[in-house]
């Protein structure tokens, strides 16, 4: 069974390491211009731990290529664009004349991770605020996705993504590279912290929120101690806390930094972005204030 994800700290199963890897791949399996192998070896060279390719309309557990990668089986399904990832192959639900919602339920009762992708893409939104909150039950969306920086519409979708948790949703957020050719591999991806590099705990951290979203800062310590919750880096220079519908809590200049939780429904939730250099950034999931 999945595990459930603590809304007060995601991170409050710990590990002892924190692993890199993409849950948002193509290959020549469906629009990629690399083969599945090439894509792998890819991921291998930029010293991930993790990948899953994710192509449309097909799952894919990494074709049999030999890899020290933690490979979990993926794919993008439905006209609309979501991910679902798992543990077993034969457990992700590809049901031809499916709604979405129909989609999202049939993949969460067999404890898939779902994730709804580029909120952003195109001059029409893919998914406006109003489609997102009339889906439920899905594990979270793309609050980064890195190939939309060469296409129409906004790689950046944490507006959205703070209007859903400003609402009473709980979604986690996911930063991906969507990569269909050479020069996509962009080192945008999610960050497990985990205790060993197996698919089942890489898994297993994902879907209890025990990750961040990376794109260029390294969280090296990150939690929560009663109201307090912090943050440790390598190279941020700015640290954001950002509350309900995104209202900018706290602005701390350093590499690490805390906040305490205040009294005001401001704090219904917390989520943190560390800011470096240039476009460096990197995105926490949220903590609630309570559980439930």
């Amino acid at each position: 069974m999945s595990p459930a994800i603590n809304w007060r700290n995601p991170y409050a199963a710990g590990g002892r390491f924190w692993l890199k890897g993409n849950l948002h791949t193509h290959t020549t399996c469906s629009d990629g211009r690399l083969s599945p192998e090439e894509v792998i070896r890819i991921y291998e060279r930029m010293g991930y731990g993790f990948l899953s390719i994710t192509d449309h309309g097909r799952v894919s557990s990494g074709n049999g290529v030999a890899t020290e990668l933690a490979l979990l089986p993926g794919a993008e399904l439905g006209p609309r664009h979501m991910c679902v990832i798992g543990l077993d192959p034969a457990r992700i639900a590809n049901r031809a004349g499916d709604s979405s919602q129909q989609r999202i339920t049939r993949n969460v009762k067999r404890r898939n991770i779902v994730i709804l992708n580029h909120p952003d893409w195109q001059a029409r939104e893919h998914y406006t605020i109003d489609e997102l909150k009339a889906l439920s039950g899905y594990t979270g969306i793309e609050i980064y996705n890195s190939v939309i920086e060469r296409l129409a519409g906004s790689p950046l979708s944490t507006a959205k993504w703070d209007r859903l948790l400003g609402s009473g949703m709980r979604v986690l957020g996911f930063a991906t590279q969507d990569a269909h050719r050479a020069g996509d591999h962009l080192d945008c991806c999610c960050v497990v912290r985990v205790n060993r590099s197996s698919r089942a705990a890489v898994f297993n951290a994902l879907a209890r929120g025990n990750f961040y979203c990376y794109y260029g800062v390294a969280i090296t310590d990150i939690g929560r101690r009663r109201d307090r919750v912090f943050v440790a880096t390598e190279n941020a220079t700015l640290i954001r806390f950002v509350g309900k519908d995104g209202k900018i809590l706290a602005k701390t200049r350093g590499q690490s930094a805390e906040y305490t939780f205040g009294k005001g429904t401001d704090t219904d939730y917390v989520r943190i972005e560390c800011l470096g250099t240039g476009e460096e950034i990197s995105w926490s999931q949220p903590f609630f204030r309570a559980a439930v």
